[in-house]
């Protein structure tokens, strides 16, 4: 909303003054016509109106009611010097400078006053006096009529644009975030479709082929064979949990684009990109060198990642905040999120996703895992290995 607001308020800026300096613009080349100034008049006359123009560029810059009321002071100074100057020589081309200035120069101010509450009495009285200026300077002439008559129309469309302004720009802005928003959907509901299509491919491809054949009694395989590609698909598999990228050489074969050898904070980046993936976002705070036992850092990122999963599916939120915390002798995470919790002590004995994938992993390695929550209050996991 703040973002609207100052969007539609340079808007609103921007169109005063462009009003205001067509105005101020217009009226100088009428001036300019020989015959409508008389005298030395003239370049008194143009020093004015540019003094009115510079008034609307410094309304505009500095956006303050006090900058519109010298706007309109200087517009009715200009109009009165037109009219003390015309001398009888140039009745037409006064009386257009004046409209000149009364409709564009001074109207500009209505696109400011009308979208803002309350200000009503204050336009209505800046146009009655804009009228009485006119009636005074050009005197009872057939030209006062259509003066007051064009500054009136100008005045009500100006006014007119200036709230549409105020209220099309909200609107529009709100449409454009609403596009963006389902475009943003189409694009996450995209890439997980394409990921599933590969992950299916992958399970055709590894483990569901190395099922079929132990389904089969492993006929026409050696068994040393058998268990060496039920290895090899336990691996990639538990490579790819743990962020490592696939690249598809040709069905049934495949190769992780990164090795074994990067380091926790590659891994956690990886395993926190991969929930993005999915549309939980993962602030990550801290971080630093730790030299863990690949065991050890393979443990410790595959309860990272069931923690994360445990907060995209249950907790009703889409962010998490992991915390890296490094020592001496220890690596820590802290994950977190505000979500529903729950009660650890409620949790069934059938339920193994925290206290299997989570506790025990992590304890099998010599670390430790302690769980905090409550109904209402989110949850907090913290994680702790030992450095080798």
């Amino acid at each position: 909303m703040e973002r609207v607001a100052r969007t539609q308020r340079r808007l609103l800026l921007r169109t005063t003054r462009l009003f205001g300096l067509a105005g101020c613009v217009t009226a100088a080349m009428i001036l300019s016509v020989p015959g409508v100034v008389s005298g030395g008049r003239y370049t008194v006359l143009l020093l004015l109106v540019a003094a009115l123009a510079l008034a609307h560029v410094a309304a505009e810059q500095y956006d303050g009611r006090r900058w519109l009321v010298l706007v309109f002071l200087v517009g009715v100074g200009v109009v009165v010097v037109i009219g003390l100057s015309d001398g009888n020589t140039g009745q037409v081309g006064s009386a257009s400078a004046i409209a000149a200035i009364t409709s564009l120069g001074l109207g500009a101010v209505a696109a400011r006053l009308v979208p803002i509450r309350h200000t009503w009495p204050l336009l209505l009285t800046a146009f009655v006096v804009t009228a009485v200026t006119i009636i005074v300077v050009t005197g009872p002439t057939a030209l006062t009529v259509p003066t007051i008559g064009l500054t009136s129309v100008v005045w009500v469309a100006i006014g007119a644009f200036g709230g549409w302004l105020d209220t099309s720009i909200p609107r529009l802005i709100r449409r454009v975030d609403t596009i963006g928003s389902a475009y943003n959907a189409e694009r996450l509901a995209s890439q997980a479709e394409s990921q599933r299509r590969q992950d299916a491919r992958l399970l055709h491809d590894t483990a569901l082929a190395t099922l079929t054949m132990l389904a089969h009694s492993g006929r026409g395989v050696d068994a040393a064979a058998l268990r060496s590609q039920a290895g090899n698909d336990a691996h990639l598999l538990r490579s790819l949990r743990l962020g490592e990228e696939l690249s598809p050489v040709s069905s049934g074969t495949y190769i992780l684009q990164r090795g074994a050898d990067f380091t926790l904070d590659e891994g956690i980046e990886a395993v926190t990109d991969r929930f993005a993936g999915l549309g939980l976002t993962v602030n990550v705070y801290g971080g630093g060198q730790a030299n863990l036992d690949p065991r050890v850092r393979e443990a410790f990122l595959l309860a990272l990642g069931e923690c994360l999963e445990n907060v995209r599916r249950h907790s009703g939120v889409d962010s998490a905040d992991v915390t890296v915390s490094i020592d001496e002798l220890t690596a820590r995470l802290l994950i977190t999120d505000t979500g529903t919790g729950f009660d650890p002590s409620a949790v069934p004995d059938g339920h193994l996703g925290v206290a299997e994938s989570v506790v025990a992993r992590i304890q099998e390695v010599g670390g430790q895992a302690r769980v905090f929550s409550a109904p209402g209050a989110g949850t907090t996991v913290i994680l702790e290995v030992p450095q080798a």
